[in-house]
């Protein structure tokens, strides 16, 4: 946890040094010199940059209820100023390729007398960026897979419908309506399994219950039941034992290193322990709650039927050569966001096999999903908002 505030905090002082810079020398000549002054302007620019982590550090350091209202301010701030960055450094480098272009010199040098007109041209484009990046997040779609497993279920059936949910982040600002819309949503596709793969709670549970998230969520009808595992920001929270008592009172059932048949159509779900356990970095404040490590995926299927389906549900889809290994026929997986806004997207492509979608590999599926929420800005761009539902196809293997 250290290490990943120390990064947090140098990319939050590039970010700041950058724009703040940048900002100068668009809109210096327009701004009152008292403002531009560095005690005054610096200052300021590092009170906005750090406002997001600050409004949350200052809640949970000293147990202030914050406004939600500030919560999503700070946030929509944070993508803004994200998103921002992003755009400053493209249109930078675009700058530096036509002040190269000998028929271009005139267009530089009014950028150079009316730096604002760029400057503004700048905001523009990232503001309609917010714009549409905040309708992706909050207008979800159904992204539909169908893969195979090579095994029969028992009943003779051929196809199970599986429907996955996952990062929904439910946090202080989180839209109440957008729940109960994804739970009717969900119903009307009549899913045989719902399963929810991680980051259901966002950092408290409080706001959970506050919304009264174990009646809306708890509404969600399966066949087969409803399934959850532990992920990452379960461990962030105050409490890994509240969350799950969360999601009991939702009527799903967690599974935690374990694995559970369902007797009826005969597969066997296998529901692993967020892979944060093996890092051991977590706060002090969970560790009474948190397990020792999490149990290795061969001793979970050591006394599994191998005769039956194998789906295992993993938050973080890392070790996919373990799970190839062990032969699990069907992975779901989340956590990536696929990168959930430029230029994020860019850096989860390196750093997963598979940062989303369908990956099959001989007899091992995995399907990662980019997730129904939004981790901090409620941005998402050029991303969207998802459900997946996964028809999924069984017959005897030819093997």
């Amino acid at each position: 946890m250290n290490i990943f505030f120390i990064i947090m905090l140098a990319v939050q002082t590039t970010l700041g040094a950058y724009l703040g810079w940048r900002f100068r020398w668009a809109f210096g000549v327009m701004l009152p010199p008292r403002l531009m002054a560095w005690y005054v302007f610096w200052p300021m620019v590092a009170l906005i940059v750090m406002s997001f982590p600050l409004v949350h550090f200052f809640s949970r350091r000293f147990g202030v209820e914050l406004p939600s209202w500030l919560f999503f301010a700070t946030a929509l701030l944070y993508g803004a100023l994200a998103t921002g960055f992003a755009t400053v450094v493209i249109a930078d480098v675009l700058g530096l390729i036509v002040r190269r272009l000998p028929f271009l010199q005139t267009a530089c040098a009014y950028v150079r007398q009316h730096p604002h007109h760029l400057g503004f041209l700048i905001l523009g484009i990232i503001a309609l960026q917010m714009v549409f990046g905040f309708y992706r997040a909050h207008t979800p779609r159904e992204t539909h897979f169908s893969p195979t497993v090579h095994k029969p279920l028992r009943n003779g059936a051929t196809q199970l419908r599986i429907v996955q949910l996952s990062d929904l982040h439910i946090s202080r600002y989180s839209s109440v309506t957008l729940m109960q819309e994804m739970v009717a949503r969900v119903n009307r596709l009549q899913p045989d399994i719902i399963v929810f793969t991680g980051d259901v709670i966002d950092n408290s549970a409080q706001p959970y219950f506050d919304q009264e998230m174990p009646r809306i969520l708890g509404g969600l009808k399966s066949r087969y039941g409803v399934y959850a595992i532990m992920s990452n920001h379960d461990y962030y929270g105050e409490s890994p034992k509240l969350n799950i008592d969360a999601y009991t009172r939702s009527n799903m059932r967690v599974l935690r290193d374990e694995i559970l048949y369902l007797e009826e159509p005969g597969i066997t779900l296998i529901g692993r322990d967020d892979w944060i356990l093996e890092t051991r970095q977590l706060p002090p404040s969970v560790l009474p709650d948190a397990p020792g490590n999490r149990a290795s995926l061969a001793a979970l299927t050591a006394n599994a039927d191998p005769a039956t389906p194998w789906i295992l549900l993993d938050h973080q889809p890392r070790q996919i050569d373990e799970a190839i290994a062990q032969k699990i026929d069907l992975q779901f997986s989340g956590h990536t966001h696929n990168g959930q806004f430029f230029p994020i997207n860019l850096i989860v492509k390196h750093l997963y096999k598979k940062p989303w979608g369908l990956l099959t590999e001989g007899t091992y599926s995995l399907i990662v999903t980019c997730g129904f929420g939004t981790w901090g800005p409620p941005l998402r761009f050029p991303g969207y908002a998802e459900i997946i539902v996964a028809d999924v196809l069984f017959q005897p293997s030819d093997l």
